[in-house]
């Protein structure tokens, strides 16, 4: 049936149910009986008027003739709807699917069943163009979903649980230098080349399908050493419900380690360059006063008294050196365990009245403290007045820029730790200089007065005790140092 062909109704009594189709023998037998009436009515006026039996005979003969011509066009019509019926179900069988035309009285013997195939090809013509629409949708979703695996960065394998390859992308393709047939059948273990120890961890999660996140593995891809991630997942087959594959997605890591590698290399010939740099400035100052002091001694210029200054200055700038040199080594080496222990309270004084002897009374910058008990900390005396010394004197140079200077350091326990916080109300930190404040020879200081090794050592040996030093990001009006050093037990 074509979308422009229309059903048959036959038209017969005013309705085409099959009510009227199981009517239509009775009003034939009534059209019989009618006849034979009619013909028993003549056959009595015959006898009537005295004509007999052969009048009878005649009656007869003309009501059967007249019943079997009106049998006989009723099933040649009957028939002949019936035909077209069988041929249009047989052109539907071959795929023609075409409306049945009746006529006649065709159409009113059969024209029920006419109406009731015709609505039968119609709803079989409408789940055709569903079908039709269903077939293209899922054609669409195919080709997105081919179109989205193809694009994916990494390598795509689709895998039985026994590590056999049933499809792969055009990037699996790429990295491991074969066709799409060539990986029908291939094992994923053989085709990733991955050490004993990454094969372990694939067959242990395909035996016990385990999904794989970011596993980054050393791998031999085409005879060349690689480095790649892993990402491993089950899923039930559409087609096969009883059965699992995996989804292996690979990537190769090798130029992104490289890069790092070369990263990393280039930021350690950097820092050996920062370090020189800054070892031959803060020792060129020194070893040049040395020289030029040690010349006004070889030619002997000057008294007893100028001499003895001079060796004087040699020696003060001598010790300049060792003392550069010292914290060089100690920011250096390696952390060792420092079963040493210190009551940070006095440490803290010792620190403030060396610092206000050198530095703060000259300065004229007052330092307050704020100390809570007697608190027992891991770490020698000496380590930790050389922190806290280094804290006090940048928080006195900083707080001596500012009309009226102030220093505090305060001490308490939080949770395991003690804390002691040295605060100055000076310029501040700039958020840009906060991240460098721990790197070797990095100073804010215009003068010579800074070494940049101040901080970078102090927080090396707050390290190696357990402990943290940090620049406070959200205090104002200043700078403040929190120094967290662990409670001895």
């Amino acid at each position: 049936m074509t979308s422009a062909g229309t059903p048959v109704h036959a038209d017969v009594a005013g309705g085409t149910d099959g009510h009227a189709l199981a009517a239509r023998p009775l009003r034939h037998a009534a059209l019989a009986i009618a006849v034979l009436f009619c013909g028993w009515a003549l056959w009595q006026g015959g006898i009537a008027a005295g004509q007999g039996e052969r009048a009878l005979l005649a009656v007869l003969a003309v009501a059967l003739a007249t019943a079997l011509a009106a049998s006989l066009w009723i099933l040649l019509a009957y028939r002949r709807g019936m035909h077209q019926l069988h041929q249009a179900v047989r052109e539907a069988h071959a795929g023609r699917i075409e409306p049945v035309q009746l006529e006649g009285l065709s159409r009113r013997l059969v024209g029920p069943l006419g109406d009731d195939y015709d609505a039968l090809t119609h709803d079989v013509e409408r789940l055709f163009g569903d079908m039709e629409q269903a077939q293209l949708s899922i054609i669409g979703e195919r080709n997105r979903h081919e179109a989205i695996l193809q694009s994916l960065p990494g390598a795509l394998l689709i895998v039985d649980l026994a590590g056999r390859v049933r499809m792969s992308n055009l990037q699996a393709q790429t990295l491991f230098g074969q066709v799409s047939a060539a990986f029908d059948g291939a094992n994923v273990f053989e085709l990733l080349g991955v050490d004993e120890a990454g094969r372990l961890m694939l067959h242990e999660a395909f035996e016990q399908m385990q999904p794989v996140r970011n596993a980054v593995l050393a791998a031999t891809i085409g005879a060349e050493s690689r480095w790649i991630s892993i990402n491993l997942t089950f899923f039930r087959d559409s087609k096969k419900a009883t059965e699992s594959s995996a989804a292996v997605i690979v990537q190769d890591l090798t130029d992104r380690r490289r890069f790092e590698e070369l990263t990393n290399q280039t930021e350690k010939l950097v820092a050996m360059g920062q370090l020189a740099g800054g070892v031959a400035h803060e020792l060129n100052t020194p070893l040049g006063t040395i020289l030029g002091y040690a010349q006004l001694l070889v030619e002997g210029k000057g008294n007893e008294a100028r001499r003895t200054e001079q060796a004087r200055i040699i020696h003060d700038e001598t010790k300049r050196c060792a003392r550069i040199i010292d914290d060089l080594l100690t920011y250096a080496r390696r952390p060792v365990c420092d079963p040493e222990r210190s009551e940070i309270g006095t440490v803290v004084l010792e620190a403030v009245e060396a610092v206000s002897n050198c530095q703060g009374r000259r300065l004229s910058v007052p330092i307050e403290t704020e100390l809570q008990g007697p608190v027992t900390v891991l770490g020698g005396s000496g380590q930790l007045d050389i922190v806290l010394v280094n804290l006090l004197v940048n928080a006195v140079q900083a707080a001596a820029m500012s009309a009226r200077p102030q220093v505090q350091v305060r001490t308490g326990v939080e949770g395991g730790h003690a804390i002691v916080t040295v605060s100055d109300n000076g310029p501040g930190v700039p958020p840009q200089h906060r991240r460098k404040l721990f790197d070797p020879f990095f100073t804010t200081k215009a003068d010579a007065r800074g070494t940049g090794l101040g901080l970078p050592l102090s927080h090396a040996i707050i390290t190696r005790v357990g402990g943290t030093l940090h620049c406070d990001p959200d205090f104002e009006g200043g700078a403040r140092f929190i120094l967290k050093l662990p409670l001895a037990t």
